[in-house]
């Protein structure tokens, strides 16, 4: 018998039993595709994390949800790295801020880890630089399979596949009563037969209408065809949000930078806040997704195979 141990951390807070939920295993050696994707299943969170070394990078991470692997996760990249942080896997200044890589199923991608006395106080995200994929015409029928109304989704903008290493589509709601009243998961079956028409498993679904003043945007994310009628909080979808935002002139940049901060969770007592900075050159072309947060520990175990 082998034991293998993991963590457990609530990202994008620092409040325990808030945030998205994540469990990592730091040391996956030894773990095959078959049994991750068990073990993913048995943690039933909406992404476990295995980590690997790595010849080209940092480390390897690998991205796991209930039903499937996926390339990039934007909350398990946050919550790794974190709890690698805490761990001592990787070193960091007494103060600032240290560059790391991984290597994803995206590619290589860095990761910013900031500290404060040798602790970790945020971890930042770069994502791949933002695809603008299919326009839904037919907002109706996108509401009906959201479990709302024919005039639940805004046509202006359209709802539109936007990919940082996700494809995502970008759902503008038409108030945040309206966002509130949706059920978690949509309308089940017709959500995913939809999304899956439009090479997605996930709705990122958002209002500017919010709960804190504080926040840019309100957001609920469905992913039911993964697994996850609900996420809690969605880095991946919302650099992919923020791209959009700024791409359809709805958040305008200050000084080269596009700041939007996403509050979610709320609906299913898990509120979380997401931190995102898109970065625009000269000519108006996003030219860095960053996406950032903070975590916090709260379960150690060990699984025994």
């Amino acid at each position: 018998m082998t034991s293998y141990p993991f963590y457990q951390a609530d990202v994008f807070t620092r409040t325990p039993l808030t945030g998205n939920a994540l469990a990592m295993f730091p040391d996956a050696e030894g773990l095959n595709d078959t049994t991750m994707q068990a073990i993913a299943r048995e943690m039933n969170l909406s992404e476990t994390t295995f980590v690997f070394p790595s010849d080209r990078a940092t480390r390897r991470v690998r991205f796991f949800t209930p039903n499937a692997e996926i390339p990039l996760a934007g909350h398990p990249t946050i919550g790794t790295w974190w709890l690698l942080a805490e761990l001592g896997q990787i070193e960091l200044p007494d103060h600032g801020v240290e560059r790391f890589t991984q290597e994803t199923g995206a590619g290589v991608l860095p990761v910013d880890v900031y500290s404060k006395g040798g602790k970790p106080g945020r971890v930042v995200m770069v994502q791949a630089l933002p695809e603008f994929g299919q326009l839904v015409a037919n907002s109706s029928e996108l509401g009906l399979a959201l479990g709302g109304q024919k005039d639940t989704v805004l046509s202006d903008p359209q709802p539109q596949v936007v990919s940082t290493a996700l494809p995502q589509l970008m759902v503008p709601i038409r108030s945040l009563a309206e966002l509130q009243r949706l059920p978690s998961g949509g309308a089940g079956g017709k959500l995913v037969s939809l999304l899956r028409e439009l090479g997605t498993d996930c709705a990122m679904c958002y209002t500017p209408e919010t709960v804190d003043s504080g926040a840019t945007v309100h957001c609920r994310m469905f992913a039911p065809g993964l697994g996850v009628p609900e996420d809690p909080a969605t880095g991946s979808a919302a650099g992919a949000l923020g791209s959009y935002l700024v791409w359809h002139n709805i958040v305008r940049p200050h000084d080269g930078f596009g700041a939007v901060m996403v509050e979610q969770g709320l609906e299913i007592g898990r509120p979380s806040r997401i931190h995102v900075e898109i970065a625009v050159g000269n000519g108006g072309e996003i030219t860095e997704v960053r996406v950032g947060g903070e975590a916090v520990t709260v379960i150690h175990g060990e699984i025994r195979l």
